[in-house]
């Protein structure tokens, strides 16, 4: 072996190393007990609480099994995405009764995947930032003021057609029509994504001077242009507390990490868990923090 060879093997080996915690973690903390100097936050995308690889479980049903998670994890504040409401059980009532009387959303990508946070905690101010995908919600906690950005970021919109070519791919079976088809939507997306960091969500961070949490789907993992820019200034709690494979998305595509809770350098994860349901094709997950220490 060459020495350019041996040093471009080198440098292959490392950008793969650095990249490993942000896809598996050891030695982080799953739960700590709860105290009036922290705050618990869950992020969920509940695909209307349908799991095509579990099809036994009804809506009803998977409902019913995530008012037990939220009665387990008791989170003070929860961002949903895709919360479609069709339900014979009422939740708005459920919700309300666990103490849960302040909520807000917007739309979602059709009016059967609103995106929509619930708060034991009063809103102190809403923004919209788009009747999609984006609003920002100020509560009063720990005797200040915390921004919660609520986001469900645009997907790369792949189908079924998408998955086969992507087995096809997998063994090197390319097909040119195939391949372009998907790399012109993988581009998309990632303008979309860029797009939506550097003209909405930087500049928010950027002027917002108290605490911050970025909640949501990002529909993207931690190689992406969205993720690497944003933990420029937020923090990914999962490196800091995660403990085992980090993905959250486990549906009929590959499986990755792309629900976040990334917040501001003046909170402090106490905890991280990803909850394991097959309510929906995704995993919840559940911050507890804390301000961060001087």
């Amino acid at each position: 072996m060459s020495r350019w060879e041996f040093l471009v093997s080198t440098a292959a080996i490392a950008i793969r190393y650095s990249f490993l915690p942000l896809f598996f973690q050891v030695g982080g903390c799953t739960g700590v007990e709860k105290s009036e100097d922290s705050f618990k936050m869950m992020t969920f995308n509940t695909h209307s609480f349908v799991c095509e690889t579990d099809t036994a479980i009804t809506r009803d049903s998977a409902a019913t099994l995530f008012l037990e998670i939220l009665d387990e994890e008791e989170p003070d504040a929860f961002c949903l995405q895709e919360c479609f409401g069709a339900y014979k059980i009422n939740i708005s009532d459920s919700l309300i009764a666990r103490g849960y009387k302040y909520h807000y959303g917007v739309q979602g990508s059709s009016v059967n995947a609103p995106l929509i946070l619930y708060s034991k905690f009063a809103f102190v101010n809403v923004h919209d930032m788009d009747k999609k995908s984006k609003f920002y919600v100020d509560i009063n906690c720990f005797g200040k003021d915390i921004r919660i950005c609520c986001v469900h970021l645009d997907s790369y919109q792949l189908d079924t057609a998408d998955l086969r070519d992507f087995e096809r791919i997998s063994h090197a079976q390319i097909d040119d029509t195939s391949a372009h088809k998907l790399l012109g939507k993988f581009k998309e997306t990632i303008r979309c994504h860029e797009k939506e960091w550097n003209e909405e969500l930087k500049p928010l961070i950027e002027k917002t001077s108290g605490p911050i949490i970025i909640a949501g789907d990002f529909n993207d993992t931690p190689a992406s242009y969205i993720y690497q820019q944003a933990t420029k200034l937020l923090k990914d709690p999962y490196v800091a507390q995660g403990r085992g494979f980090g993905t959250t998305y486990h549906g009929p595509y590959p499986a990755f990490r792309i629900d976040y809770l990334l917040h501001s350098p003046s909170l402090e994860a106490l905890s991280y868990k990803r909850v394991k349901t097959n309510i929906s094709d995704h995993y919840p997950i559940v911050v507890q923090f804390a301000l961060a220490h001087d």
